[in-house]
């Protein structure tokens, strides 16, 4: 854990190396667990303002022993930032992929895809990069090929998959216009070049049939509005990603009798806790995780290690630690708790991002945890165990919803291009997205392990090698409780041999 930018994820992959190291790292499983790194990254990492290679998804590694071999794997992706592809902030960029296509293509297939110029494309901005950027990117593109080649998927998969995310971009430049007879809107004579070019085969036939209201599919408009528009490229996109670690598995199951019984060690590399510019419903998500991971940290260190201390009657004085179970609470709880009123809101049609931020300041009135907006701001600020974050509540409501019409899912499954059915049919549910829900099951998951901490602490807030800033660091300690682990750690037993270890030693 830590925060944004702390290297997390450059850790992961060096523990993982080292583990395989251990295993005497021979086997081609072992290989292709060390090799699926380049392909996750491409597919859920992006540049931040915090972080050049920002995992923006969270994963879980699951690696089954047998004795000292490594019989299978298993990864768990939660919370893929999927709003990224149709929107990012100054300084940010869109995930590593689409850069790559852009920088690895040849001119003739980029053809075949219908890329133009990557200056043109609004859902990256209209911004590329450099030669020396382009040149790395390339390179990247290559060993996204290689993975994909290593992975097991066919060169059609891989040809439908790049088609599906050229259709995205070139959907993001569709654009509408007002309709003069009944005040509706309408795909705009300039960019129907877009539409065609976005149709793989399918998302032309949207502009007939979008609902409205994605939530209440039998409001129907003869347009595709941007709303829609914006949600069909996110699910599209959040559905190949989630076909793509579905692949990884399949790839990576253990291959043993069912009767042998396995170890397992399992590694969480969570995003970090963030506070941009802008916090957005995606920033809550990635917070509250990080508050229940903190809390796991509490429970352990501080909680069980001085139960522990008492229960062996050892001479002992109390140490106190900042406690975030009253935020988890606000969070968490039920019926009143932000994400339970948050369900409820998103329950109702007529329900707004304002009525939500309504509800919120009536219930929580006088929490010291919670502030309301300041102004005309929709929003509200929660006080995190790492500090206070402001978010803007602009598209809470249907980010939380976040579900597209039957009608729209009946277009897809009836494609003719075989991914992009297969990727909307029921088979393919293992790849939907995980939810907050799904993050409590993982917290229970980790609860019954036998856990240990690697915390990542961020030099510098610039992105600068070989600079340490003394109170950044400092701040890190602070809120991660991290003085008192030195003195829980200093004034207790920091290693307990079993009798028959000792006896041996």
């Amino acid at each position: 854990s830590g925060e944004s930018g702390a290297g997390k994820t450059e850790s992961t992959k060096l523990l993982l190396q080292h583990i395989m190291n251990l295993c005497k790292g021979n086997s081609q499983l072992e290989q292709q667990i060390l090799q699926v790194n380049p392909l996750l990254e491409a597919f859920g990492n992006a540049q931040t303002v915090m972080n050049d290679n920002s995992s923006r998804f969270g994963k879980y590694i699951q690696l089954r022993f047998q004795k000292n071999t490594v019989r299978g794997a298993k990864l768990s992706e939660y919370l893929l930032e999927k709003s990224r592809v149709v929107q990012q902030d100054t300084g940010e960029r869109n995930f590593h992929i689409f850069y790559y296509m852009f920088a690895g293509l040849s001119s003739e297939e980029k053809e075949m895809y219908g890329l133009l110029d990557p200056s043109l494309y609004r859902y990256i901005s209209g911004r590329f990069g450099t030669q020396d950027v382009a040149q790395r990117w390339k390179q990247k593109y290559q060993e996204v090929c290689n993975a994909l080649d290593m992975v097991g998927f066919q060169e059609q998969e891989q040809v439908d998959m790049q088609a599906i995310l050229a259709g995205v971009l070139s959907l993001g430049n569709v654009t509408f216009e007002p309709e003069e007879m009944n005040g509706s809107v309408k795909v705009s004579e300039a960019s129907r070049g877009w539409l065609k070019a976005a149709a793989v085969d399918v998302l032309s036939r949207l502009v007939c049939c979008v609902p409205c209201s994605p939530w209440s599919p039998s409001v129907s408009c003869c347009f595709l509005c941007a709303d829609a528009r914006d949600s069909i490229a996110k699910v599209a996109y959040g559905r190949v990603f989630g076909w793509i670690v579905c692949k990884i598995n399949e790839l990576l199951a253990e291959n043993v009798d069912p009767e042998v019984e396995l170890s397992e060690i399992g590694i969480l590399d969570i995003f970090g806790f963030e506070n941009f510019a802008v916090n957005r419903f995606e920033q809550l998500c990635i917070n509250l995780a990080n508050e229940q991971l903190q809390h796991f940290f509490n429970h352990h260190i501080f909680q069980m290690e001085q139960a522990a201390y008492k229960e062996e009657e050892l001479p002992w004085e109390t140490i106190t630690f900042n406690n975030n179970e009253p935020i988890l609470n606000l969070l968490l709880a039920k019926p009143l708790g932000l994400l339970s009123l948050l369900d409820e809101q998103s329950a109702f049609p007529q329900a707004t991002d304002k009525t939500f931020v309504d509800k919120l300041n009536s219930s929580f009135k006088g929490n010291s945890h919670f502030q309301p907006g300041r102004g005309h701001v929709l929003g509200f600020s929660i006080i995190h165990y790492a500090g206070k974050v402001q978010y803007a509540a602009g598209g809470f409501l249907e980010k939380n919803r976040d579900t597209l019409p039957a009608n729209v899912r009946g277009l897809f499954i009836n494609s003719i291009t075989p991914l992009l059915s297969l990727l909307f049919t029921g088979k393919s549910l293992c790849c939907d997205r995980a939810s907050h829900h799904s993050l409590m099951m993982l917290m229970e998951k980790m609860y019954s392990a036998n856990p240990h901490f690697v915390r990542c602490i961020k030099p510098n807030s610039q992105k600068e090698p070989d600079v340490v800033d003394s109170q950044v660091v400092l701040l890190q300690l602070r809120y991660n409780g991290l003085l008192e682990t030195i003195r829980i750690r200093r004034d207790g037993f920091s290693w307990r041999p079993s009798f028959e270890e000792f006896a041996e030693r």
